[in-house]
């Protein structure tokens, strides 16, 4: 009750402005509108429109959370410019935030040239202030781009039932362009201007080395992401929400030579480490591990037009199945270029590159991959429903993927560590709840998770399969992993 009144005592602090803009011949403002705002209701009309002459975005929560004191608050829809430059947006008025976007944007993510944008908290208690950077455009961007805008919907439905133990969220992303040199700029700014204490769900796999350094010197841990970058097992600051990479690779293996898929193809690219080293880990026991026959194995570029010549090769070699180590784009140019010869092998891929650009493309019909999170489609436990409803609430047009449902996950795992934070939240308390963490599974959303202190994380072992049957996703096993 309590909380209602206050937030029904905000309200008509937020109307009376209104009222008097209302009496000098702004927007006027109906008795029912007045009476319905401060019930809790919709916001109305006149005082939107004024908050958007203003620049801002702000959602207010219908939960009787009250916002921050007034003149904390900075104008919500400006983006940053330059590499290493992020919005100035502060903690404050925009309560149950979490959908600020750069401008722009128009929810999309923004170009490799932008700063960061911010979603911005709600709440009485100082925030839980955090950042995320991806590779959401460049070579990886078609893979990894659909973590950014699930992130800031993570932040929008954490902050409105009440952030983590009271505390609000607040959430810088940005847009790295796989540029290592930009990203580590990027993380400079958000951690001595933002004061971020966690980066949360980050797409790294092109630009993870180049923050590493920088991170130790101030003790910032990555928390959740890609997990595609071998560091993710060898640094004590890297907490893997999900499957890590060699363990997936193996995981597609084993279920390729389950499937009698037994001669298998590699194709990776040349950009990337990560490609690199699925390359190494292939041919230096992982395929005959899983008792797959390396018959064929090509470096390619992620830029080529075509890849006709990788096709024939692998075709003459019978690959029954072959390993794609590119990004989504890439995959629907390898997947043409093999069938105007005639060669359709099943492709498997790192989970990530799952999105709707596969679906339908008969190409493609029969791949599968080891996904390091939840499958996106599944809407069958207590906490993928609650997933799928935060999608329906927030944002039911955004297009969901793997990389979705890792930036979620990711959120969760914060929002674990983070529930014995004190007054004011720190990154010791963030690691504090990482480190007590044994078998955790966010309730089914992760295969089980166990951090040691100081010390690198274990390898995931176990994984979810996805495939793609009939032009659409599904999961074989449902929620139900594999190790």
């Amino acid at each position: 009750m309590a909380g209602r009144v206050g937030s029904r005592w905000w309200w008509t602090l937020v109307i009376l402005p209104a009222m008097a803009v209302s009496a000098c011949g702004g927007s006027r403002l109906t008795h029912d509108d007045i009476l319905a705002a401060v019930n809790g209701g919709p916001l109305p009309a006149g005082v939107a429109q004024q908050q958007s002459q203003q620049g801002a975005v702000s959602v207010v929560p219908q939960n009787g959370v009250a916002p921050s004191a007034p003149g904390t608050s900075g104008s919500g829809s400006v983006s940053g410019s330059g590499a290493g430059n992020a919005s100035s947006v502060s903690a404050g008025t925009a309560a149950g935030g979490g959908g600020v976007h750069g401008s722009g944007t128009s929810g999309a993510v923004a170009a490799a040239g932008t700063g960061p944008t911010a979603a911005r908290p709600a709440g009485p208690l100082a925030p839980i202030v955090v950042g995320n950077i991806g590779n959401y455009s460049g070579p990886a961007g078609s893979s990894l781009s659909g973590a950014e805008p699930m992130i800031r919907l993570w932040a929008q439905w954490i902050n409105a039932r009440g952030g983590i133990a009271g505390h609000p969220v607040q959430i810088f992303t940005a847009d790295d362009g796989g540029d290592p040199q930009r990203s580590l700029s990027l993380v400079k700014d958000m951690v001595e201007d933002k004061h971020v204490i966690a980066f949360v769900g980050d797409q790294i796999p092109f630009t993870m080395k180049s923050q590493l350094a920088y991170l130790h010197q101030h003790n910032i841990p990555l928390v959740g992401g890609d997990a595609l970058d071998p560091a993710w097992t060898a640094d004590s600051l890297a907490f893997p929400s999900g499957t890590t990479f060699a363990e997936s690779v193996l995981g597609m293996y084993k279920t390729a030579h389950q499937r009698n898929l037994i001669k298998l193809g590699l194709v990776y690219c040349v950009e990337a480490p990560v490609c690199s080293f699925v390359h190494d880990y292939t041919v230096n026991g992982g395929a005959s591990r899983a008792g797959e026959d390396l018959v064929y194995q090509s470096q390619i570029s992620l830029t080529q037009p075509d890849y006709t010549a990788q096709c024939l090769g692998a075709q003459s070699a019978g690959a029954q199945v072959v390993f794609l180590g590119m990004d989504t784009n890439s995959i629907l140019r390898f997947a043409a270029s093999c069938a105007r010869q005639n060669y359709h092998p099943i492709y498997i891929q790192s989970s990530l590159a799952a999105n709707n650009a596969l679906l339908g493309n008969r190409d493609l019909e029969g791949f599968f991959t080891a996904s390091q999170v939840f499958p996106f489609m599944v809407d069958n436990t207590a906490a993928t429903a609650l997933f799928h409803r935060a999608v329906q609430q927030y944002d039911p047009s955004l297009q969901l993927s793997v990389a979705s449902a890792v930036a979620w996950s990711a959120g969760e795992l914060l929002s674990r560590a983070a529930s014995e934070v004190g007054a004011v939240p720190t990154t010791q308390d963030i690691l504090n709840g990482l480190w007590s963490m044994r078998g955790e599974t966010l309730d089914g959303l992760t295969p089980p998770l166990t951090y040691v202190k100081n010390q690198p994380s274990p390898p995931v072992q176990c994984y979810f399969l996805i495939e793609l049957k009939g032009g659409r996703y599904s999961s074989p096993s449902g929620d139900t992993y594999a190790c």
